[in-house]
């Protein structure tokens, strides 16, 4: 197939843009792919049109696509408002609204949507949704360490701090401590100046280290040093950065809220907990740092449950979505 790819430039240590990446590189090791750079490629005659995320289509460009469009979403948070501890609230419930216009003006022009796991399959309302979970990932370059090479390091990762739950981490950190004085904290990831002073402030007096961006294969290497990987999502699709720490041998620990449950099984693969249970967050943290054993048959049985998810899968069910949308627009001529 000849597929016009419509995806951000740059690297993204984002899910969506750990997608992107992944979907470029097996794309182009079966069809003629070219990534949209300008008007000029919309002469050309393409099968199917991919847009890797819905938030980075403009409205203009899907009205003069002229073949089938495919579209990745990647979250639910449009759909309606959550609200959560931060500190741009109003802004956000702003954004929601205006997202929430911009995307159901969009939904006319797809031809189909493809929703990264059931609970956000489940919240959409497209009339031409496709499910396809997206763990076709090369881990090949994330390094692991054995037990006794690893400290009592604890990894956060991601930006948006408030969003993904770094001020519920930071109020379970005490009781970590008193279990395990050494543990200190790992936040690798972005966010607005104001929202990183204020995590600094929550964070004043605890062992916590802030890195404000890293190169993926930087990434990559670093998940193996820690023991746990943390993160008390108020909001969460499907984090790939948990399967990134489990493929690292880091059993993650995170909240039970949107997806997270569909990809860490509670007590087998990793743990899920309650937003508001601080006692059981902690509890669980100082259980991997400190019990070898269980961490051990988390992070074995957590490869075995993400050995399912593999690029050749992720791509056979993409090309059938190809195929479906194809096979409705021959239809309608």
């Amino acid at each position: 197939m000849r597929i016009l790819v419509i995806a951000r430039r740059g690297e993204s240590l984002t899910g969506g843009g750990t997608y992107q990446a992944n979907l470029l590189r097996e794309l182009a090791k079966r069809h003629q792919v070219k990534v949209y750079e300008s008007e000029a490629d919309l002469e050309e005659e393409w099968d199917i049109a991919h847009c890797v995320n819905l938030k980075h289509l403009p409205l203009q460009l899907a009205k003069n696509i002229r073949c089938p469009l495919v579209v990745d979403s990647h979250d639910y948070y449009w759909i309606r408002y959550y609200h959560f501890f931060c500190l741009d609230f109003p802004v956000r419930f702003l954004l929601q609204k205006i997202r929430r216009i911009k995307y159901r003006a969009l939904y006319p022009y797809i031809d189909a949507m493809v929703l990264h796991g059931q609970y956000v399959f489940d919240l959409y309302d497209h009339p031409r949704k496709y499910l396809n979970f997206y763990y076709g990932l090369d881990y090949s370059e994330i390094a692991s360490r054995p037990w006794e090479e690893k400290e009592n390091l604890i990894l956060f990762v991601g930006g948006d701090y408030f969003r993904k739950g770094i001020h519920r981490l930071l109020r379970a950190l005490p009781m970590v401590l008193e279990k395990v004085p050494d543990a200190r904290l790992m936040v690798i990831g972005n966010d607005y100046g104001y929202v990183k002073a204020f995590a600094r402030f929550l964070a004043r007096g605890l062992p916590v280290e802030f890195i404000y961006g890293m190169p993926r294969n930087e990434l990559y290497n670093t998940y193996g040093r820690a023991k746990v990987f943390v993160m008390p999502s108020e909001i969460e699709a499907i984090p790939l950065v948990s399967t990134e720490a489990t493929m690292a041998g880091v059993p993650p620990v995170l909240s039970d809220a949107g997806g997270n449950p569909e990809i860490v099984l509670d007590g087998e693969t990793g743990f899920i907990v309650p937003l508001d249970d601080y006692d059981l967050l902690a509890e669980r943290i100082a259980a991997c740092l400190t019990d070898r054993e269980l961490s051990e048959r988390l992070v074995s049985r957590g490869k075995e449950f993400l050995g399912q998810f593999t690029g050749l899968r992720m791509m056979a069910r993409l090309e059938e979505i190809y195929l479906d949308v194809l096979d409705k627009a021959r239809s309608k001529v």
